[in-house]
């Protein structure tokens, strides 16, 4: 007699927990006919939607006590491994072993309210929007270490390692997969866009100068046409645009990732190459 199927286990700092999939047999919906949108996914601002004017913010994912605690109990954790090794041989006392069941509680938790706000977002931008455009992004690529090697070491690898942290907290890769789905559940349809230059580019008049965006800062300033505004909120429109330009048209197609390599078009070449006068 054949055994059944044992449903996947997993195991956190909450205790275990078993997963199974329901096939319900629904659907994709028909298109929902709503505006269409750019969000541009980012560090300071977790999502900037091209129809809002401010920026949706993650809450903090721990308290300053739950912080506090958390280096507390990673520093208990340091001085315990080091005294097992030099008196037990390495083996984990039952103290240890409770320090290490007290950190995975606070990561947990965590990690349950970054996923919290996440399907709070993605569920929200799929129900209320027809198109919703995203950067193509390559999330490895983006939190790759800057320690290099031996012969070339990489520099500012402690800043570059706050910052590959920051980008992983706000899970870019688990939005797009949640996007993805729930697009289709809700009448829409996701389009990833190229993301070279959605940060320099002028969303009105399709300029591309990095000196329009001087020092990283927050302050968009078009070089040409004088256009200021948010550089998140700025992004997140040319997203738009790029988004309507390559899949807009397209509002029924459960096609998430639209094959394109250069976000430039032929009116956006000439505005940034115009030719002489004179010339024929």
């Amino acid at each position: 007699m054949a055994r059944s199927a044992v449903p996947p286990r997993a195991r956190d700092g909450n205790g275990w927990h078993i997963s199974f999939g329901v096939h319900t047999g629904r659907k994709a919906d028909a298109p929902n006919g709503k505006p269409a949108c750019g969000v541009d996914f980012g560090v300071a601002a977790s999502a900037f939607v091209s129809t809002e004017t401010t920026p949706r913010l993650m809450p903090p994912t721990l308290t300053a006590h739950e912080k506090k605690r958390l280096k507390a109990l990673e520093q208990r954790k340091a001085r315990e491994i080091t005294y097992a090794k030099k008196h037990n041989g390495g083996k984990y006392s039952r103290r240890l072993r409770t320090t290490i069941a007290q950190i995975a509680r606070l990561t947990t938790r965590r990690a349950n309210r970054r996923h919290d706000f996440t399907h709070k977002l993605t569920t929200d931008l799929a129900k209320n929007h027809g198109l919703i455009g995203i950067e193509d992004l390559r999330v490895k690529n983006m939190s790759k270490s800057a320690k290099g090697t031996a012969e070339t070491p990489g520099k500012n690898v402690r800043a570059k390692a706050g910052l590959n942290q920051s980008v992983l907290d706000n899970m870019p890769g688990e939005r797009r997969r949640q996007l993805e789905y729930k697009a289709r559940m809700y009448g829409s349809v996701l389009v990833a866009v190229p993301p070279f230059h959605t940060s320099q580019t002028c969303a009105k008049c399709g300029q591309v100068d990095l000196g329009s965006r001087k020092g990283c800062g927050r302050l968009f300033a078009c070089t040409r046409c004088g256009h200021e505004d948010d550089a998140d909120h700025n992004a997140s429109v040319e997203i738009e645009a790029r988004a309507r330009r390559t899949g807009g048209s397209d509002i029924n197609s459960t096609r998430s990732i639209p094959r394109m390599r250069v976000p430039a078009t032929g009116r956006r070449r000439m505005r940034e190459t115009p030719k002489p006068a004179h010339a024929s």
